[in-house]
């Protein structure tokens, strides 16, 4: 505002000036003439340029005919252009907020960086996953606060579809897949995915694997290592011949056992029904359990139950009884002859619990933890010579994961060990 009037005072001064020393020399007539000329010279020329806006201001607005004059044309659509500009910034405002909420909401971490991997804005799950604080790091270079020269090569590159692996990134325990992708001409939108659970599957898929190949190798080695011996024609005694063919038996129940276990872990770990809520009767589960305990002791342990409410359990009947027998099994199996054994059933804050106490050789406290893994195992040879699969207690934990239960282990080395499956009240149904 400040230079148009500046400008057009300046041009009247010369104008006038100009008319006075024409004036003072040809007459006062010819002063006037050229000072109308002038004047009406710069009104042409002002009118035309506001025409021209007039003309542009109805293009850009898309209206027709405006009443009143000129000027309360051109002032009017420049209100409304005005106008329109707010609307649409407010929109623009409004979309931006959107998309930092979405943004905000998403599980990947999205970070917008400019050309000079300075941080422009990023999402919370950015920040958990690498470490940093939009309000305080808001203008850093990415590069300055992650000081990994492969992250620092992966932004110098050009955009590749192959994302950068990053393990610990400031210290954290996370494993990221990195990603850049290309936003606009002078930002770049750096987008982070968190795959430690991925990559710790792929390590139990691994053990898995290599686990089972392992207690396969073992019952397939001896009883191929007897055929080729049968093979060979060589003459054996009976009672040799008994002792071979009793071990691989053996051997071949052990891996049927395995392969058993396997798919019913695997079948209940891919469960996608609910868990069933047939009534099942606890004092019929005890019944069956001291039988299965006394007819795997055959008569080495003292084997008792205690049970004094009537209670029933809302579940599956098959499941429950395979994870109680698990327990017992474990007992039996890990309890010197003469030990002691009690099952037991009580309520406990209107929880059911049902537990298996034994007097046997107990469990280190840094074992307890990883007992329900699957094929892990305190004593290898101990759990060979007994049978065991180190399946059992995963199957009992997925169990009680099915019946909203939880399994409780307390062990002491050398006095024994008791195994609680808790079962939540509103599974238990009194008598």
């Amino acid at each position: 505002m400040r230079h148009f009037l500046k400008y057009t005072l300046s041009a009247l001064l010369v104008i006038l000036t100009f008319s006075t020393l024409v004036s003072l020399a040809f007459g006062w007539v010819w002063g006037l003439g050229l000072l109308a000329l002038f004047m009406t010279a710069v009104a042409a020329r002002d009118t035309w340029h506001m025409m021209t806006l007039k003309r542009w201001l109805q293009q850009q607005m898309g209206s027709g005919y405006q009443p009143g004059g000129t000027w309360n044309q051109v002032f009017s659509q420049l209100y409304r252009l005005e106008k329109h500009g707010e609307q649409t910034q407010q929109k623009l405002r409004e979309a931006l907020e959107r998309f930092q909420h979405a943004g905000a909401a998403l599980p990947s971490g999205v970070v917008v960086i400019d050309t000079a991997d300075r941080i422009r804005w990023c999402n919370p799950s950015a920040e958990k996953h690498l470490c940093i604080q939009l309000n305080q790091d808001r203008g850093q270079s990415l590069t300055y606060l992650i000081r990994q020269p492969e992250f620092g090569a992966y932004l110098k590159a050009p955009p590749s579809e192959l994302p950068l692996l990053l393990r610990r990134v400031r210290g954290n325990d996370l494993s990221l897949s990195i990603q850049v992708v290309p936003y606009s001409a002078e930002e770049r939108m750096l987008v982070s995915h968190d795959i430690t659970q991925v990559e710790r599957d792929e390590l139990v898929r691994q053990d898995f694997v290599a686990n089972v190949s392992h207690e396969l190798r073992t019952p397939l080695t001896v009883v191929g290592g007897f055929i080729e011996t049968l093979l060979e024609g060589k003459p054996l005694d009976e009672g040799t011949q008994r002792r071979v063919l009793l071990t691989m038996q053996a051997q071949t129940q052990r891996m049927q056992r395995l392969v058993e276990e396997l798919l019913t872990l695997s079948r209940l770990e891919s469960q996608l029904y609910s868990t069933p809520d047939d009534l099942v009767p606890v004092n019929v589960l005890m019944q069956q359990l001291v039988q299965m305990g006394r007819q795997l002791s055959q008569g080495q342990h003292d084997v008792q139950s205690v049970f004094t409410d009537a209670d029933s359990v809302l579940g599956s009947e098959s499941e429950l009884l395979s994870a109680f027998g698990n327990l017992v099994t474990n007992a039996v199996r890990y309890t010197p002859p003469g030990g002691q054994i009690h099952l037991n059933w009580r309520r406990e804050r209107g929880d059911g619990i049902f537990s298996v106490q034994d007097s046997g050789i107990g469990i280190p406290p840094e074992h307890l933890p990883r007992l329900t893994e699957r094929f892990y195992r305190v004593d290898r040879a101990r759990s060979r010579e007994t049978g065991g699969t180190g399946l059992g207690l995963a199957i009992v934990k997925q169990i009680a994961i099915h019946h909203d239960s939880k399994l409780e282990i307390c062990s002491e080395p050398g006095k024994g060990s008791t195994f609680s499956f808790r079962i939540p009240a509103h599974r238990i149904v009194p008598k």
